[in-house]
Parts: structure tokens; C-alpha cells; sequence
């Protein structure tokens, strides 16, 4: 009686080590499976970027390597996107808000049309001076200004706070393409809202608006309350991290 109930023992404690195993085993399985899965997501979210990349450089030609894309930087795609409205539709006064890889992008654009200059609106005054550090490199100073510009609170307490346009002298001119990547969400809830109450009476009537990050919640939720609140017509254009263009509703009656 003895002899098998150690017999007994010992099989539950072979089968309790062999169970345990193997759920080991299962869940390193699940790992490398999860692992696998997400890799290959990230080679075919990768692709196209490499893709647009290699498009964008051959488009452009720059005289340096363009500054690193993706993450916080404006994506590969989005860049593209900019670049083309850019050159077919030859802008003489691009705007953006946040300053960068875009700033070169653009400035760029406007070297190879001839025409045309970028103002780069960019709070962070390091940032600013990294920005305009690679424009001199690229000896693109003639094309592209960054415009120091404050994050400054509105006067409606519910508002975030936004870019300062004390420093963006327009004279007369109007904003033919307005590019916005900024400001950082930190700011405030709808943080890139204020871009078109505050430059709507400095776009031009046949002004192209384009906004990175479009998936992102608070961004879409701009988007809706722009298009509520404004007239414009909306597109969305292909992009990892979403990208809409914006237009100006043509009345029927006067063109305008």
C-alpha cells in the first residue's frame, strides 16, 4: 500500500513538472508568435515609408541627407504628400506650424519652382536654432524662415495655447498652403485647433491645407469642428499616421 502510494505521488509530481513545462513552452510559443506578428506589421508599415523615402529624395535632390523622418519627425509619406502639392501647385507663401524636416522639404519645393518661400512657426527656441542650423546646410537660406513664436494663451480660458504670431509679418500676402504638425499635444485638449481661427482671414481664397496625424483622436476631433465651423472641403490622403487636405468651399455665386 505504501509502495503505491508513492507510486501515486510520484506520478502527480511528474505530470504537475511535464504540465508546467509544457505551458512554458506554450507561452514562449505565444511569444514568438506575438513577436512574429508584430514584426511583420512593422516591416509592412515600414515599406512604404522606405518607398516614399527614396521617392522624396529622387523628387528633390537635396544637397545633404534629409534630417531623420518618422517618430516625432513628419513621416516619409506625409513629406511626399507636402512636396507634391508644393510643386504642382507652386505656392509663393507656405506656412507651417513646427519647424524641421518639413521646414527643408518645402524650402526645397520652392527653390526647384523659383518661387515662393517658407515661414516655419516653432515655440522651442533650441529646436528653432536645429532647424535653421539645417537650412544653412542645405543652403536653402534664401527659401525657408523659422519664426520664433511662443506658445502664448488665448483669451477664451477654454482655448490651449498656441504659436504666437507676433514675429510672422505677412504684410498683404496671403498663406497659400498652410502645412500643420504642431504644436505638441501637451499644449492643451485640440491643441492644433487654434490654426484656423487664427490664420482663417490670412488664407488665400485657393489655399491647401494639410494636417499630419489625422488618426490621432484629438486631431480628428479638429478636424470635424474645422469643417463645421469653416467652409471647407475635406480629403484624406494615404499616411501611416494619418493626413488630411483641406480646401476653401468655392461660392458658386462669386468664385471666392
Amino acid at each position: 500500500m505504501y509502495a503505491i502510494l508513492i507510486l501515486v505521488l510520484a506520478n502527480i509530481c511528474i505530470s504537475a513538472y511535464a504540465f508546467h513545462k509544457i505551458r512554458k513552452i506554450h507561452l514562449s510559443t505565444y511569444r514568438i508568435e506575438n513577436n512574429t506578428f508584430r514584426i511583420d506589421r512593422e516591416v509592412h508599415r515600414l515599406y512604404p515609408q522606405i518607398q516614399a523615402y527614396l521617392d522624396l529624395a529622387e523628387l528633390l535632390k537635396p544637397r545633404r541627407p534629409l534630417p531623420l523622418l518618422r517618430g516625432w519627425a513628419a513621416s516619409p509619406d506625409f513629406l511626399m504628400h507636402a512636396a507634391s502639392i508644393a510643386l504642382t501647385e507652386r505656392p509663393r507663401i507656405i506656412v507651417e506650424c513646427s519647424s524641421g524636416a518639413s521646414t527643408i522639404v518645402l524650402a526645397r519645393c520652392c527653390e526647384i519652382n523659383g518661387s515662393g518661400k517658407v515661414l516655419s512657426l516653432e515655440h522651442d527656441p533650441v529646436y528653432a536654432e536645429k532647424t535653421r542650423q539645417q537650412i544653412r546646410t542645405q543652403g536653402l537660406e534664401r527659401w525657408a524662415f523659422v519664426v520664433d513664436a511662443p506658445l502664448v494663451s488665448s483669451p477664451d480660458p477654454l482655448a490651449p495655447s498656441w504659436y504666437s504670431t507676433a514675429n510672422l509679418h505677412l504684410e498683404d500676402e496671403r498663406i497659400d498652403f498652410l502645412v500643420i504638425d504642431g504644436p505638441i499635444g501637451s499644449s492643451g485638449v485640440l491643441a492644433r485647433y487654434p490654426a484656423m481661427p487664427v490664420l482663417w482671414s490670412r488664407l488665400g481664397s485657393n489655399c491647401f491645407v494639410i494636417l499630419d496625424d489625422a488618426d490621432r483622436p484629438e486631431e480628428a476631433a479638429t478636424i470635424e469642428k474645422w469643417v463645421t465651423e469653416f467652409p471647407l472641403t475635406k480629403q484624406s490622403l494615404a499616411a501611416e499616421k494619418g493626413c488630411i487636405l483641406l480646401r476653401r468651399q468655392v461660392s458658386s455665386d462669386n468664385g471666392n
